[in-house]
């Protein structure tokens, strides 16, 4: 028992790092003549299982704020910190869950702009996404949903002058829930604002 505690907060300390890696290689992105801003909007989550014990599988919308900062030409790289939320809902054994996470997400996207302009940008990334569970959701009796997990992003998006628009799909790496295999799948769309 102790020794899962020690290598939950390890993970957690792991997390935290990554988190203050992406917010200081945020700063040095947008000194490097970057770009930083703001982007909100909705998610639509779900939890996808490969246990057969699990089944009418369902998900939640919600909703995703964060920062984000842009360095590069062409070529760019893009870190993000967000907080989201989104739910799912499911059987199993008999019974309904319906598991509400809040999380904390790392995105670290490379990508490349297809058009790159002063009033117009199209452009397509991907990256690995790190995922903290700031809450504890709903999970069968003796079970529990892990802290972390590590994901992947793919994005396409759309600047236009300052404002920015994005389509994002997330897939899950890691099972969130070992018992029950499961993964999340996130889909996402976004408004932002470039600040700077």
């Amino acid at each position: 028992m102790k020794t899962i505690k020690v290598m939950q907060k390890t993970k957690a300390m792991g997390f935290y790092v990554a988190v203050m890696a992406a917010l200081m290689g945020a700063g040095t992105a947008y000194a490097q003549t970057g770009e930083l801003g703001i982007r909100t909007g909705a998610s639509f989550g779900s939890l996808h299982s490969g246990s057969d014990a699990v089944s009418g599988a369902s998900g939640k919308t919600g909703l995703h704020v964060g920062l984000f900062a842009r360095t590069g030409g062409d070529f760019y790289f893009q870190p993000e910190v967000n907080f989201s939320t989104f739910g799912g809902q499911y059987a199993y054994n008999g019974s309904t869950y319906e598991p509400a996470f809040r999380q904390l997400n790392v995105p670290l996207m490379a990508g490349y702009k297809l058009i790159d302009n002063d009033q117009l940008n199209f452009r397509v990334s991907l990256g690995p996404d790190l995922n903290l569970n700031l809450n504890s959701p709903d999970a069968p009796a003796g079970t529990a949903y892990k802290r972390f997990n590590l994901g992947g992003v793919l994005n396409a998006g759309i600047d236009v002058g300052r404002v920015t628009f994005d389509a994002r799909y997330g897939l899950g790496l890691t099972a969130m829930h070992e018992g029950l295999e499961q993964r999340q799948r996130v889909f996402s769309l976004s408004v932002g604002f470039k600040i700077l």
